[in-house]
């Protein structure tokens, strides 16, 4: 939970919205598809849709999810730990 102080969206946060993105572009939705691009622009992500690519101006960067992708709920990750 919670987030950066900066306003940074997390990894999981630009993943998923680019998976909105993508599904209202699968939908012809492209109004909506550019407003999340805006959006994301704004927080200083770009998307390079010919790399399937997104890049943020911190540095980070991950691959395009595509339309079928499942958005990160936050759950995964975990596990682990155990033995003492």
């Amino acid at each position: 939970g919670g987030g950066g102080g900066g306003g940074d969206p997390s990894d999981q946060e630009i993943r998923n919205k680019l998976i909105e993105r993508e599904k209202a572009r699968l939908a012809k939705d492209f109004g909506v598809a550019d407003d999340i691009r805006a959006q994301l622009g704004q927080k200083g992500i770009r998307v390079d849709d010919n790399n399937r690519m997104w890049t943020s101006n911190d540095g980070r960067s991950g691959p395009r999810p595509s339309a079928y992708d499942e958005p990160d709920g936050g759950g995964g990750g975990g596990g682990g730990g155990g033995g003492y």
